[in-house]
């Protein structure tokens, strides 16, 4: 008898320590379609902080780079779009520095004149969080935080439109 109870609380004893390991352990959040946007914070080109979770619009999170071709071509049409919706959502430019030079950054922005901030990524981690394998990558968020589409590489100008369009509710 007093085995089986020795057996029952060493199994006891385990069941309580994998609880506690479980639930004392925090798991990385990732960005995921469907999900809450992961939120952050990133210094600005025009020097301020940018926090994630204090924009109470709709966003599209553009990650790029200023080698990137593509990143290139799409650049001109996020501007177009983002003065035709005139307010309606924010983009936040997040150059992924871990894999650029950030005076790149500074020139390429400049070239095209973004009108939206561009953020610095200088460590990788924002873009590890929202798991960017490919530039450019956009991910858009609707105006409650959720993450409602994310492109993984250039999209058709129509296309990120129409995608635009659903996250303003248009």
């Amino acid at each position: 008898m007093k085995k089986a109870w020795l057996a029952f609380a060493i199994v006891l004893a385990l069941i309580g320590y994998s609880l506690y390991s479980i639930s004392g352990s925090k798991k990385e959040e990732k960005a995921k379609v469907g999900f809450h946007a992961p939120n952050f914070s990133l210094s600005g080109l025009d020097g301020k902080t940018y926090h994630l979770s204090e924009i109470n619009k709709p966003v599209l999170i553009n990650f790029w780079a200023s080698w990137c071709g593509p990143c290139r071509a799409e650049t001109p049409v996020l501007i177009r779009l983002y003065k035709k919706y005139n307010g309606k959502f924010e983009i936040l430019a997040v150059n992924v520095t871990a894999n650029d030079k950030q005076e790149n950054a500074k020139k390429f922005a400049a070239f095209f004149q973004i009108p939206f901030p561009v953020l610095f990524d200088k460590n990788g981690d924002i873009t590890e969080k929202y798991q960017v394998a490919h530039f450019p990558t956009n991910v858009f968020i609707n105006e409650d935080g959720e993450i409602i589409h994310i492109a993984d590489g250039i999209l058709p100008p129509e296309t990120l439109e129409n995608i635009i369009q659903k996250m303003v509710g248009e």
